[in-house]
C-alpha cells in the first residue's frame, strides 16, 4: 500500500512521525511547503490521507478529483472525528496531539475510531498494529462532542486553575501538580474497575448546596461562573436520570 498525506498541522506531523518510525514510505504534501502540484505529487499513491481542517476535506477531494479524474480510483481517508462524506472514510485517532512528537510505543497505543460498513482498518493500514473500533454514522457527532468536552474542556479548566493560582494567588503552579496527578490516577483506576464508587469529591459529591452557592458567589464577574453553574445543572440532571432508571429497573423486577 502506497500512502500520501496532505497537511502540515499537528496531526499531520504525528502521523508522519509514526510512519517514519515504522519505516512505512509516505509522500507528504502541503500547500505551504510543497512546490509540486497536488495531483503530480500524489499520483503514485493508493491511499490519500487527509490531515486537514474539517471544512477543507470535501472541497479538497472535489478539487483534486476534478483536476485529476484518475483520483476517483484512489482511497481517501481523513482523521476527523465528526465529518462524514461518501467520498472518503474517517479513522479518528483517539488521542491528544501536542507540539512534541511521541515515541513508537505511544503511537502504537493509539486507538482509531472508524466508520461501520466501509473498508476495514486492516485493509487500509495493514502494517499498523493499532486497536480500532467502528461506529455507526449516526453516533459520530456525539462521539466527537464527547471527545471535545473531555479532552479540551478539561484543559481549559486546568489552565484557568494554574493561571489563577500563579498569577493571582502567587502560588507556583507546580504546587497543584500532585492534585492533577491524583485526579487523573483516581479516574483511571475507577474507570478500569479497580475501585468502587465515584471519584467525584467536594460539594457535588456531598450534595452541599451551601458550598456550591458560596463558590458561585466567589466567581461573580468571572465568565467561569456560568461554567460552574452549567456543570452543577448537568450533573444534577444526569444524577436524577440515573436514579429514575434505577427505580424503574427495581420496580420491574419480579
Amino acid at each position: 500500500m502506497r500512502y500520501g498525506l496532505v497537511g502540515d498541522g499537528r496531526v499531520a506531523k504525528h502521523i508522519t512521525q509514526y510512519f517514519h518510525l515504522l519505516e512505512i514510505p509516505l509522500i507528504v504534501w502541503s500547500r505551504r511547503n510543497s512546490l509540486e502540484k497536488t495531483g503530480d505529487a500524489l499520483r503514485g499513491v493508493d491511499v490519500v490521507l487527509l490531515a486537514i481542517s474539517d471544512s477543507a476535506i470535501q472541497p479538497f477531494i472535489d478539487s483534486i478529483v476534478s483536476e485529476n479524474p484518475e483520483f476517483k480510483e484512489k482511497k481517501f481517508v481523513h482523521f476527523s472525528g465528526s465529518v462524514t462524506t461518501p467520498v472518503a472514510q474517517g479513522f479518528h485517532p483517539l488521542m491528544a496531539f501536542g507540539e512534541e512528537l511521541y515515541d513508537l510505543e505511544t503511537y502504537q497505543s493509539l486507538v482509531f475510531i472508524g466508520e461501520a460498513g466501509l473498508p476495514t482498518f486492516e485493509e487500509i493500514f495493514p502494517e499498523l498494529p493499532n486497536r480500532h473500533y467502528v461506529l455507526p454514522v449516526q453516533y459520530r457527532g456525539l462521539y466527537h462532542a464527547l471527545c471535545v468536552m473531555s479532552g479540551n474542556f478539561t484543559v481549559i479548566l486546568w489552565e484557568k486553575f494554574f493561571n489563577t493560582i500563579e498569577g493571582v494567588f502567587k502560588i507556583p503552579r507546580t504546587a497543584a501538580f500532585p492534585y492533577l496527578e491524583r485526579v487523573c490516577l483516581n479516574l483511571l483506576k475507577n474507570t478500569a474497575g479497580d475501585a468502587s464508587g465515584s471519584v467525584l469529591t467536594g460539594p457535588l459529591q456531598r450534595d452541599d448546596h451551601g458550598t456550591i452557592e458560596r463558590n458561585l458567589t466567589s466567581l461573580a464577574g468571572d465568565p467561569f461562573q456560568e461554567v460552574y453553574r452549567a456543570f452543577v445543572s448537568a450533573y444534577s440532571s444526569s444524577l436524577a436520570s440515573k436514579n429514575l432508571e434505577r427505580k424503574n429497573q427495581h420496580e420491574q423486577r419480579p
